[in-house]
């Protein structure tokens, strides 16, 4: 993997859809939010976004053109039909596609999951929850690789991404028929080459 935002959701679209939704940041956004919240009017997506409502409408369209969303229902709403929308593919990008992007696109996308696993960590802690106990996990750990564990270090990551999305699956099945409260998490992972002089402890 080169850069992903893993959702647990099996896709229907093909690599190439999935790539064409993703090379437009708008679009990306809107297919991410789908992912995250489940079933999202245009209306309601661009509230969220800060965007026109006409652009975001547009791209939920294209969205289910390329199998990447589809139209769950509708509904009347003041003399309009309001659409609702729900994601079928995950908002990821193989390595292999992702040389395939225009460079803009791929430097705005990897801001964007970087920043949405900083902003995690930061709602976590203002609601008092990382740190309080235990059961969190953080670590950073410079290491000098060469060319072949560095590419074994990728494939372990997937690995660990791969287990955490059959983990959630099996916890839906469990939550479906327990009752009991979710744990909502933020699964993150994190592994690139960096400068020389920014290695220190």
């Amino acid at each position: 993997m080169s850069t992903t935002e893993e959702t647990g959701r099996v896709g229907k679209g093909s690599k190439r859809n999935r790539l064409r939704a993703m090379e437009h940041p708008l679009r990306a956004r809107i297919l991410r939010l789908l992912v995250e919240r489940g079933v999202q009017s245009p209306a309601e997506l661009a509230r969220a976004l800060n965007a026109d409502v006409r652009a975001v409408s547009y791209h939920a369209r294209r969205l289910e053109e390329l199998d990447c969303a589809e139209l769950v229902t509708t509904r009347p709403k003041r003399g309009a039909v309001e659409h609702f929308y729900r994601a079928t593919e995950r908002h990821l990008i193989d390595a292999d596609e992702w040389e395939d992007l225009d460079p803009l696109i791929a430097e705005d996308l990897v801001c964007e999951f970087m920043q949405k696993i900083v902003d995690d960590f930061n709602e976590s802690r203002r609601a008092g929850i990382v740190g309080s106990d235990r059961h969190f996990h953080i670590t950073r750990t410079p290491m000098i690789l060469d060319k072949q564990g560095f590419l074994k270090g990728m494939e372990i990551f997937e690995r660990c991404r791969l287990e955490m999305a059959e983990t959630e699956a099996e916890s839906a099945l469990r939550l479906a028929s327990s009752g009991e409260p979710p744990v909502p998490v933020s699964s993150s992972l994190a592994y690139f080459e960096v400068p020389r002089k920014s290695l220190r402890t």
